[in-house]
């Protein structure tokens, strides 16, 4: 932690001299110093005192946020640690301009909810700062989807979750969290349509979004989620962009076009918008990512839908050409994975091969 002392210059924690009184830059209450052998030296305020930015700081936050700062410094960079901003009641870890940027560096270490992320991105953002989020040991469990959704960025424009290591002071970039529903790892075509189909008939409908989705599918075909057109299935590894399987927008996405009339027509836009309805509430809250997120998975679809021939893209439009064919019952959908089923169900197998 830096504070001025009471020549108004900053100090770090580890520089302090005998003697001197120091002050928190913040709220300007004093602060006293703590360090031990199995401590970083840090400041903390006194007993009682109101500090509007004042958080706990645990011993791995101190000491990743002093590698931060060394190491941007060793890139040629001039960190400031801890600069108060005023005007939004926040103090960044680190602020730092890089190219023609201002950005603040956050080091996470201790829980953060989506709310209290957003609040503090639409401040920086505010200011035209460029939030940057790396997170420490506690995140290295395994993350959940929320949790993987709520601190994605996109570096080099790619989906990825940061991570600061201060046993080796280096950058990790996490980007294995790509999944098909139901499935850990890449399957071959088959076998991963067959996992999907029995995870459907197995489908807990306690969850309330999958139990809206079954009433409307059974409304709509008058058939349950196992039996949707092979269409529906996600084949291709995805990052988490859904609250439940991804499997279910995609049945959601061809259940409401359904109910569409055929040559119903969208220009690209309002295609993507279209889609983009047709998952709420799916969709998982990106705190530190652009809606462009979800640009993969309707682009997937899209490709799916087409090669499927249930709709074409011609004279800058898409337009609906057929209502994909639901299976009457389990044992036709495996007749026709298996290349056995009849012309009818074969007309949904049109999909891109396997990858």
């Amino acid at each position: 932690m830096l504070v001025p002392s009471n020549n108004h210059k900053l100090v770090f924690a580890q520089n302090v001299r005998p003697g001197e009184q120091y002050y928190c830059p913040a709220c300007r209450q004093p602060v006293r110093l703590r360090r031990g052998k199995s401590k970083v030296p840090h400041f903390a305020h006194l007993p009682g005192a109101d500090c509007a930015v004042s958080e706990g700081e645990t011993g791995e936050h101190l000491r990743g946020k002093q590698q931060l700062f060394d190491h941007l410094r060793k890139q040629g960079l001039q960190p400031q640690l801890e600069v108060y901003l005023p005007a939004i009641r926040q103090r960044p870890d680190i602020l730092v301009r890089h190219a023609d940027r201002v950005v603040a560096v956050e080091f996470q270490c201790s829980p953060l909810t989506v709310q209290r992320l957003l609040e503090r991105n639409a401040g920086y953002r505010r200011l035209g700062i460029k939030p940057l989020w790396l997170l420490g040991q506690p995140y290295r469990r395994r993350l959940s989807s929320e949790k993987v959704a709520q601190f994605t960025q996109l570096i080099g424009g790619q989906p990825t979750v940061l991570y600061w290591n201060t046993t080796t002071a280096r950058v990790e970039y996490e980007r294995g969290f790509y999944r098909c529903s139901f499935a850990k790892e890449r399957q071959p075509r088959s076998k991963l349509l067959q996992r999907q189909t029995i995870a459907l008939t197995r489908t807990q409908v306690g969850d309330l979004l999958v139990s809206q989705l079954a009433e409307r599918v059974w409304n709509t075909v008058h058939q349950p989620l196992a039996h949707c057109p092979v269409v529906c299935h996600d084949l291709a590894p995805t990052w988490p962009v859904t609250r439940v399987a991804l499997i279910y927008w995609r049945i959601a996405v061809v259940t409401a076009l359904m109910a569409r009339p055929l040559f119903s027509a969208w220009s690209p836009a309002e295609w993507r918008h279209w889609l983009w309805q047709c998952g709420q509430p799916y969709w998982l809250t990106f705190a530190c990512a652009p809606i462009t997120i979800l640009t993969t998975v309707f682009n997937q679809l899209t490709a799916d839908l087409v090669a499927a021939q249930v709709i074409h893209h011609c004279g800058g439009r898409y337009v609906l050409f057929c209502h994909p064919y639901w299976f009457a019952n389990l044992a036709e959908k495996y007749a026709s994975l298996n290349g056995t089923g009849n012309h009818r169900s074969n007309r949904v197998k049109l999909l891109p091969k396997e990858r």
